[in-house]
């Protein structure tokens, strides 16, 4: 079967709605460029991390999220439990993509030897729903938040050590 017939075959990705979850949500697909120890891939590993939060919300799955991330970072954790728990039980959860701009960096070391990036960041409208299709939760819209990545460069790649809002930005 040839790559076309493949892509052809292929399930098409359904949003969640009112009525059920997400289905056929594609896992995110880190780029070549977010492996390269530089500030372009510093730039791209910080896309690539938002992408793999925003399919955590869609589908209740953190891995490809925690595969990137430090185990003491406290808001990948906090992440992994929300999305986890708003999916148990026959919960879903609605919208919850990743909106961010362009990141920056100025591909500085730190004393601690990691490295910072800076960027915009929205989260699509979310809501929980109950097994019975009844909304649980609507967070509502959201405006962007000043976040900070901080990366370390490890055994080739790079991992999110914290993410978090910047001080003067308010928590969704």
């Amino acid at each position: 079967m040839t790559t076309q017939a493949l892509a052809t075959t292929a399930a098409a990705y359904k949003p969640a709605t009112e009525t059920g979850p997400a289905e056929n949500v594609p896992v995110p697909v880190l780029p070549e460029k977010a492996k390269e120890f530089s500030k372009e891939g510093l730039i791209a590993f910080t896309e690539y991390w938002y992408q793999t939060l925003g399919y955590a919300f869609e589908t209740g799955d953190p891995d490809p999220m925690m595969a990137i991330s430090g185990e003491d970072c406290l808001t990948c954790q906090a992440m992994k439990e929300t999305t986890v728990a708003g999916h148990s039980g026959g919960k879903w959860v609605s919208g919850g993509r990743m909106v961010i701009q362009t990141p920056t960096a100025t591909f500085l070391e730190t004393p601690d030897g990691t490295y910072q990036a800076i960027v915009l960041a929205r989260q699509e409208q979310v809501k929980y729903y109950k097994p019975d299709r009844t909304l649980s939760k609507d967070l509502g819209v959201t405006t962007a938040k000043g976040d900070i990545l901080v990366g370390r460069y490890i055994g080739g790649r790079w991992v999110a050590i914290t993410v978090e809002h910047l001080a003067g930005s308010s928590a969704s």
